[in-house]
């Protein structure tokens, strides 16, 4: 149809949607090739194969599917349009490819249910409102589209499993004979494991793996599979899935250096076993995504009734449910807060400027700190640290020409000698790791930021101009300023502002001495492969210190012989509870001296203001289970009545404090509790008590 000039803008309006979304700005081939070629600003474009294996053992691109594969292809095409703009593209290469990302996800969801949802035979017009609500509720039962869509722990210990059963046992038990490194497991790969494979099994499946040539070389583990090759082998059933490479599963990595270990001992929990759910506008973006399906009506092709794609708009799943962080028992911190601050009075001057004489001797020899012996070493760290046990550069550096110095293997000796030498403070390296651990700990429990906005601090801009307030970058404040997060301040104790200045100084006199070129991240660390540079700091080199910290001053063991090493995410729990501690001892008052504050109300509404609810909730939740363990009831007689209706006994030192905290947790948010402080004023000034009420209802009236 022709319009005269002047109705030109109406010409839009009256395109087939059915021939307007046979093409996209991202799509290079034609609408009907079997593989599709896309690109969002790709380096090179990526293929999507459309012949996709159904649950009837057909394939997706043959005939009698037409239907079906066309609605899949109208679907992509079309979910990067604006719905508020009469068929445009959305704005951005980026925003199209987020659109496309989460079409593809639903789509692939269907393709591995598609015999549940009788795609073959019903196509997608035969999907109702419970199915849509069921996707929705997959989607959002996990963060991770990983697990959420792709299943990806449960299936790759399927396939694992069925692939030991399948390789001869005989070539197996050559495998681990030749290569004895397979059979090592490590603390560190048992903490992590969420794979599932009895820990007998894990060499065989090593193994297995290693047969199929299902393996390359990747840091920072050795040796682990390649993930790409197998979500080709174990998700042909998917559009995308089978061409993206998912997680690593660290138990199933193995190194040829027999000394990989990173901590002494097992960790601790730090978490319950309670998973996370997927974020509020995440499950909103996949739920508007899902709704897009009701644009095949206009093309026509089968789509889900406007009834149930409109039900399922409407349907809101439980997003709050979230994993709870353990908290570590108070003594243990306020002792190992103790450690740090001694530790940074008695040794943090000294050990900074040994590192700097160090760097500068390198710079004026032109030589990497590895080629220096270790009489050297010791020369330069000076009298005070060689009499306190510095006797080497570093406990995981070779020193260049010492034996074997052509294989990195085993540098750090057996594990037991490595961490007494660790706490003889032989490495001038692991000393100064330990001392940023203890400056990480400080802060930590002190300001109660998140990890990423302390490892991401900058040496050059952390301290404001009067040096009594930390700058950093907030965490969870990207919203409206397009991916960039808002800069804060907050007050800071002066001795940790003490031991920032030291860091910041020492980096400075390396910038000075040509050592490095310009100012790193705070916490950032020397390179323990020996070369003349600075790692910068990352939530691993954050936690490699904290964990290097307390290995180095003990912590204690739980009952199960683990070691509690410390995650930001725990200090920020302990800081809502010193206000609570600092109740229990008349003459402490340590947050109310750190705030500045000589009101505990003020220093209360501090804590309400800069502390998220559920991070509020579990220190009082913590704090009131370790009073109830210690004997201390009079405060929470109701809430102990409660608790003893429950477990049948008046003795709560018989009951783990975990146990008693995630019960009485359970209570505070479902309602049943409030824990609050109750200020008072006496003769000596502004005071508070901590006390537990019940919530009076029909049921406890």
């Amino acid at each position: 149809m022709h319009l005269p000039p002047e109705l030109d803008f109406l010409s839009p309006f009256l395109i087939k949607a059915k021939e307007e979304y046979r093409s996209a700005c991202w799509l290079l081939s034609d609408f009907d090739d079997p593989v599709w070629r896309i690109s969002f600003e790709f380096k090179t474009y990526k293929e999507l194969d459309w012949r996709v294996v159904l649950d009837d053992g057909s394939t997706l691109t043959e005939s009698r599917h037409k239907q079906l594969l066309d609605s899949f292809k109208y679907y992509l095409t079309s979910c990067t349009r604006i719905s508020s703009s009469f068929l445009a593209e959305a704005k951005g290469q980026r925003q199209q490819h987020k659109r496309f990302r989460a079409a593809c996800h639903i789509i692939d969801l269907l393709l591995i249910n598609s015999k549940r949802y009788k795609l073959s035979s019903h196509g997608l017009g035969g999907l109702t409102s419970g199915n849509l609500i069921e996707i929705l509720e997959t989607i959002a039962s996990t963060p991770h589209t990983t697990e959420s869509i792709y299943n990806w722990t449960n299936r790759a210990r399927e396939y694992c499993l069925d692939l030991v059963k399948r390789t001869d046992s005989n070539e197996i038990s050559i495998v681990l004979k030749s290569l004895p490194e397979i059979g090592l497991i490590t603390n560190e790969q048992l903490d992590d494991d969420i794979l599932g494979i009895s820990y007998d099994l894990i060499p065989q499946v090593r193994a297995a793996l290693y047969l199929r040539n299902l393996y390359h070389n990747q840091v920072p583990y050795g040796k682990q599979p390649n993930t790409f090759l197998l979500a080709q082998d174990i998700y042909h059933d998917t559009l995308r899935g089978k061409s993206l490479a998912k997680p690593v599963h660290p138990i199933l990595c193995f190194n040829s250096d027999t000394s990989t270990f990173k901590k002494e001992y097992r960790s601790a929990p730090v978490k319950s076993g309670q998973h996370e759910r997927m974020i509020d506008n995440t499950y909103y973006f996949y739920r508007s995504t899902l709704y897009s399906l009701g644009l095949l009506h206009e093309i026509p092709l089968p789509s889900p009734p406007l009834e149930a794609l409109i039900e399922a708009e409407r349907y809101m799943p439980d997003l709050s449910t979230l994993g709870r962080f353990r908290t570590v028992p108070s003594d243990i911190v306020f002792k190992a807060v103790r450690q740090a601050i001694e530790f940074h009075l008695d040794h943090g001057q000294e050990i900074t400027k040994a590192f700097c004489r160090v760097a500068l001797e390198c710079r004026k020899r032109n030589i990497s700190p590895s080629s220096l012996t270790h009489e050297e070493v010791q020369y330069l760290v000076g009298q005070k640290l060689a009499s306190l046990g510095v006797n080497r550069l570093c406990l995981s550096t070779r020193v260049r020409g010492s034996a074997k110095s052509k294989t990195r293997s085993n540098v750090k000796g057996k594990k037991n000698e490595y961490f007494e030498n660790l706490r003889r403070n032989s490495g001038l390296y692991e000393l100064i790791m330990v001392y940023i651990g203890c400056i990480q700990l400080t802060i930590g429990v002190l300001m109660a930021r998140r990890a990423s906005e302390l490892y991401e601090l900058k040496a050059a801009d952390c301290l404001d101009e009067t040096e009594t307030w930390l700058m950093f970058k907030n965490a969870k404040s990207t919203r409206h300023l397009f991916g960039h997060r808002r800069r804060q301040a907050r007050p800071i104790e002066p001795i940790a502002v003490d031991m920032v200045k030291t860091l910041i100084r020492m980096q400075k006199v390396l910038q000075r001495i040509g050592y490095i070129r310009k100012l790193k991240t705070l916490f950032a660390v020397p390179t323990v492969t020996g070369a003349p540079n600075l790692t910068e700091s990352s939530v691993t080199v954050y936690n490699r210190n904290l964990d290097m910290f307390c290995d180095y001053f003990e912590t204690p063991l739980n009952a199960a012989g683990e070691r509690y090493y410390f995650r930001q995410h725990q200090m920020r729990r302990f800081f809502a509870m010193l206000f609570f501690y600092c109740g229990s001892f008349a003459k402490l008052d340590t947050l109310q001296w750190m705030l500045g504050h000589a009101d505990p109300k003020h220093v209360y509404h501090y804590i309400t203001e800069s502390t998220d609810g559920s991070v509020l909730a579990s220190a009082k939740a913590h704090y009131v289970a370790e009073q109830l363990h210690m004997g201390n009831v009079e405060n929470y007689l109701a809430l102990a009545e409660l608790l003893k209706k429950r477990h049948g006994t008046e003795d709560f030192n018989l009951i783990d404090t975990h146990d008693l905290e995630d019960q009485i947790q359970d209570l505070l948010v479902e309602g049943w509790v409030e824990i609050e402080p109750e200020f008072f004023t006496d003769h000596q000034g502004h005071k508070f008590k901590v006390v537990a009420r019940l919530i009076l209802t029909e049921e406890t009236a």
